[in-house]
């Protein structure tokens, strides 16, 4: 995904079009305030009431506009950024070097005619915590793995080490007590995970 230059110039154009045209909303509130000083408070009160219908129709527009410059800029540069560091199939790139086109598509071809269980290869990405300011470690899983496990955000999840280096991500159905977990041979990380020893 590329960023197009004059899509981009022209919703941040749009968004500076309204924004000018909220700014001029100051000047009605302005000369309400002179009216009021002046003990007009009938003017004042139309001048009001005009800039409360002039700010209410241009913050929408705003808040449209602010949506299509966010979905043509921020949007389409996280895509790129993603796109930009994704290894293909969820491996490394210099795996994916060691097959022909022809070789790859036969592969996705083969594992789209097979009834077997998919795995990942997920990085594991560093952070840093918005509240203690420690660093932290975290997993973004991606929509397709999210929806062929059937996952949601919120859902409880176990971890099962597979003692080769891999884990078996699980949706728990129901959530067990501490007691139970650690009779399961779970212990509990410092930022409140389940791990199976």
């Amino acid at each position: 995904m590329t960023l197009n230059y004059q899509k981009i110039w022209n919703v941040m154009n749009d968004l500076e079009m309204v924004t000018t045209k909220i700014s001029s909303a100051r000047e009605i509130l302005d000369s309400a305030i002179d009216k009021l000083e002046e003990h007009q408070y009938d003017k004042a009160g139309t001048l009001l009431y005009a800039a409360d219908e002039f700010l209410q129709y241009y913050l929408q527009e705003f808040d449209t506009k602010f949506k299509d410059a966010w979905k043509e800029t921020v949007t389409k540069l996280k895509q790129q950024e993603i796109d930009d560091c994704m290894p293909p199939w969820g491996h490394s790139d210099m795996e994916a070097l060691r097959y022909t086109d022809k070789e790859m598509d036969a592969m996705c071809d083969n594992a789209a005619k097979q009834d077997k269980v998919v795995k990942w290869q997920l990085p594991v990405e560093e952070g840093t915590d918005c509240i203690t300011g420690e660093q932290e470690y975290y997993i973004t899983f991606p929509d397709d793995l999210l929806e062929a496990a059937n996952l949601s955000p919120g859902d409880d999840v176990e971890w099962v080490d597979r003692n080769d280096g891999s884990f078996l991500l699980r949706k728990t159905t129901q959530s067990k007590t501490y007691t139970e977990m650690v009779a399961a041979g779970y212990t509990m990380t410092a930022d409140g995970f389940w791990i199976k020893e």
